[in-house]
């Protein structure tokens, strides 16, 4: 049985930094993470994910800082609160020589669990329990990403932490990882931290979400507030889009002009004004070529980092 759960934040992540020498890898990064969330943790390649992970689950220390787990400070309650943790980082780390049984018994007498039938439960909960005794060496990626899932689950943690979990998986084996999140999350109460680059992974599973760019953050929220289906941002494509952003000036559709860091002509507004805008650009004689919607998750992520 698990103490009892913190009142507050399940994580709380305050003015986190880490530096290797002149490169400041974590910058000043501030989160939390609530109970039953499906968190994502989102940035580019090099922005600081796995940095913030890895001091997370204390691999290596912050230059400065602070880190709560369940109400208790990481570094204080190291032992107590790992105990409560599940964790993959980037690819596991298996014995291929070894069936995917024998792997769990390892990590289960490591951990030390002594429910005797927790390894078969886990085995089932991830899909593994006819291949269980087939060495893991013949595994595919995403057997070998579920038995790694599996391993985190056998001491029945409240927090699981995943680096990356789809990273080199075909498109059956990203969504058999998704829909074990989510039924883990839904079914099990588990609260997920899930770091990863694949933005439309994350728009389908987490309910709260933060971004960061080069090791600070971004924006932090609820995934529906941050993705307000009501409000829509557009694209505007037109034969000569100097002479239309200044027809667009000049009228009534001026405050809904946003800059754009590629120089595009991108307004936001109601769903319910595309229409009319629509209108107005043919009585303004605006030769239109595309108007395109800009609000799923990679697009505003991209606006975020400037990144592509």
């Amino acid at each position: 049985m698990h103490p009892a759960r913190a009142s507050g934040p399940l994580i709380e992540v305050s003015d986190l930094s880490k530096y290797y020498g002149g490169l400041r890898a974590v910058d000043g990064l501030s989160l939390t993470v609530q109970q039953g969330d499906v968190y994502g943790f989102l940035g580019q390649n090099g922005a600081g994910k796995s940095t913030t992970i890895r001091m997370l689950l204390t691999l290596i220390r912050p230059t400065s800082g602070s880190i709560r787990l369940f109400g208790m400070d990481l570094l204080r309650h190291r032992s107590e609160i790992l105990a409560r943790v599940g964790a993959v980082i980037e690819k596991p780390d298996l014995y291929g020589y070894l069936t995917g049984r024998e792997n769990l018994r390892i990590l289960a007498r490591l951990s030390g669990c002594r429910d005797k039938g927790a390894i078969e439960r886990v085995l089932e909960t991830v899909g593994l329990s006819a291949r269980a005794d087939d060495k893991v060496r013949t595994y595919s990626q995403g057997m070998r990403q579920r038995l790694g899932i599996a391993c985190a689950l056998v001491h029945d943690p409240e927090l699981v932490i995943l680096d990356e979990p789809t990273n080199g998986l075909d498109p059956q084996g990203i969504a058999d990882i998704r829909n074990l999140i989510l039924r883990l999350s839904r079914e099990a109460g588990k609260t997920f931290l899930v770091s990863s680059h694949l933005l439309s992974e994350m728009e389908l599973i987490a309910n709260r979400m933060v971004i960061i760019d080069k090791g600070r953050k971004v924006v932090e929220g609820e995934c529906r507030t941050l993705l307000d289906p009501e409000r829509q941002v557009v694209h505007l494509e037109t034969i000569d889009d100097g002479q239309a952003l200044s027809i667009l000036a000049a009228s009534r559709w001026a405050p809904y002009l946003e800059d754009d860091p590629q120089g595009r002509i991108r307004l936001a507004l109601n769903r319910s004004e595309v229409p009319q805008l629509v209108r107005a650009l043919a009585e303004m004689e605006v030769q239109v070529l595309a108007l395109r919607p800009f609000n799923r998750l990679e697009d505003y992520f991209l606006s975020l980092t400037q990144a592509g």
